[in-house]
């Protein structure tokens, strides 16, 4: 399945599921799919949008980063872990919403035998960076999930 670009100033539509399930190639990931739904090659310079699905016994990386994201949980029951340290872990449910800011710590994680889907809508990292740094950078990686 390959995904079509759009041109600029062009809407752009897909079904999530036409859209390539892969495996999310980020160190620190287990058992993790993702369909890139939404990005630069749709037109999109902003924001991406993500479907994500981790199995039973899966992980998203533990994370931190300076772009700000947003995720609506679609089915399954899954854990966030908020700080770097062993804590207590917020449980996420279908139906659930959750704002991650800049520099928060955060991981998902999925204990039971469903999986744990969600949408993940996140700000493209060039719009956290000064203008020397957008020079220098590259993030034509679809991984700055």
């Amino acid at each position: 399945m390959v995904q079509e670009t759009a041109k600029e100033q062009e809407i752009f539509t897909v079904n999530a599921f036409s859209v390539q399930v892969e495996d999310l190639a980020k160190d620190g990931a287990e058992k993790v799919n993702v369909r890139y739904l939404i990005d630069e090659r749709h037109g999109s310079h902003r924001f991406a949008l993500r479907l994500y699905a981790v199995e039973k016994g899966g992980h998203t990386p533990l994370d931190e980063h300076a772009y700000e994201h947003q995720v609506y949980v679609l089915s399954g029951r899954g854990m966030l872990r908020q700080s770097k340290e062993a804590g207590p872990l917020k449980p996420l449910q279908a139906g659930d919403t959750v704002f991650i800011p800049s520099k928060a710590v955060h991981q998902f994680s999925n204990e039971w035998d469903e999986p744990f889907v969600f949408l993940c809508v996140k700000g493209n990292p060039t719009l956290y960076e000064s203008n020397d740094q957008k020079s220098g950078s590259d993030h034509s990686d679809r991984n700055y999930c």
